[in-house]
């Protein structure tokens, strides 16, 4: 009977041991050497699927003139593909530019409305004004990142970016580090977790171990949010001109104007805090894209007002001249920014918006909820833009 030799078994548990032991630095490297060989073939992926749907079948073998017409036609696809994907960069960069400008406008509004105000607008439009210069200050120095693979492992939970340590070199200053905030737009998709010379890897907020500190904001951040995806609707529906007629998108444009007739732009409220995080885990692919709300409460007074009950929402203590009027403290579509609590995302980003409030259990001190998103296509993201650490900004503005 041949002896059953244990040898290669004792081998491979002795090599995975020693692989899950390495050094954090030393797997970060060898996963960022690893994605510097898959990220061409990955981003040719969709060409070569494309070539492959289109390639002659063997009852087309004698079709000679099909034959060279479909290959002249797949590389007129790639190409097509690659000024697509160089263009969006552009409209993307474009667009982030131009939310720049009407974020300095607003400034300007925030500024006029602090000096006319009562006390407290006036001091809530002055908090706003230095929230607002401190984003402005990262948004300037924002770097434009395209996609360069995302493993389908972890589709929802991280990716990888074209920039690294060789951009702050080029740039003379600090962008791409770890903990640097990453935006589709002007909401808040992801962090930096880990930089190498010329790629970097961010960790999504679908992912379970990704838990910024948010606010519930309900006025007109929350309308102006709504605003801007329906001027990005209107834009997207106008420049298809192969699935809506004239007619059509007229019709739309008039129910778009509309819309935003009616949104009704009152003064901002800051309400409950909590925290959210993904739904998806390192290794599996999420099925939806929505994120779990956890803690949700408004127990102490802040800043911002006093603090308000839990179920009704009605104030616990007056402040004064401070005292406004009661409100529940989380709506369904109420929006929620990043409150800056937890050390590395700057005040006033949006990040999802409330789509559904559980019940609160009996003795519970807090709610939880679901929500969406403010980057409504994660699965379909291009260009990305990398803001400077929040800490980088302080030491600048110190």
């Amino acid at each position: 009977m041949k002896r059953i030799s244990y040898f290669p078994f004792a081998a491979l548990l002795l090599s995975l041991f020693l692989v899950v032991s390495l050094p954090k630095e030393v797997q970060d490297s060898a996963r960022s050497s690893a994605v510097t060989c898959a990220s061409l073939p990955w981003r040719a992926i969709h060409h070569l699927r494309i070539y492959l749907l289109r390639a002659p079948t063997l009852s087309d073998r004698m079709a000679n003139n099909r034959s060279e017409q479909l290959e002249e036609l797949s590389k007129l696809t790639f190409e097509n593909q690659n000024l697509k994907a160089q263009l969006q960069g552009v409209y993307e960069w474009l667009l982030f530019d131009q939310r720049i400008e009407e974020q300095t406008e607003k400034l300007k509004i925030f500024t006029k409305e602090a000096e006319t105000k009562e006390l407290y607008w006036r001091e809530f439009f002055q908090r706003r004004s230095e929230e607002l210069k401190k984003l402005l200050e990262m948004q300037m120095q924002a770097l434009p990142a395209n996609i360069i693979y995302r493993e389908p492992s972890s589709w929802s939970s991280s990716l990888w970016l074209d920039v690294g340590e060789r951009d702050n070199e080029n740039l003379g200053k600090l962008v791409v580090a770890k903990n640097s905030p990453v935006l589709l737009g002007n909401a808040l998709v992801g962090v930096v977790e880990y930089v190498g010379h010329a790629k970097s890897r961010v960790r999504l907020i679908t992912d379970s171990g990704l838990i910024p500190s948010v606010r519930a904001v309900r006025g007109s951040l929350q309308d102006r949010e709504l605003a801007r995806l329906i001027e990005m609707l209107s834009e997207r529906i106008s420049a298809r001109s192969d699935i809506f007629s004239a007619v059509e998108k007229e019709e739309c444009t008039a129910c778009f104007s509309h819309l935003k007739e009616k949104l009704p732009w009152q003064n901002d409220r800051y309400l409950a805090k909590g925290e959210l995080q993904g739904a998806s885990l390192p290794l599996w692919r999420s099925k939806g894209q929505y994120l779990k709300g956890i803690g949700f409460n408004y127990d102490y007074p802040d800043e911002e007002g006093s603090a308000r009950d839990l179920s009704t929402g009605k104030m616990r203590e007056k402040k004064g001249s401070y005292q406004l009027e009661s409100e529940p403290i989380l709506q369904n579509g109420d929006l929620l920014v990043t409150s800056g609590l937890d050390g590395v995302f700057p005040a006033g980003l949006p990040v999802a918006f409330i789509t559904r409030i559980l019940p609160l259990e009996e003795g519970g001190y807090a709610y939880d909820l679901e929500a969406k998103p403010c980057a409504f296509d994660l699965d379909e993201m291009a260009t990305l833009f990398v803001l400077p650490p929040r800490e980088e900004i302080d030491l600048l503005r110190n």
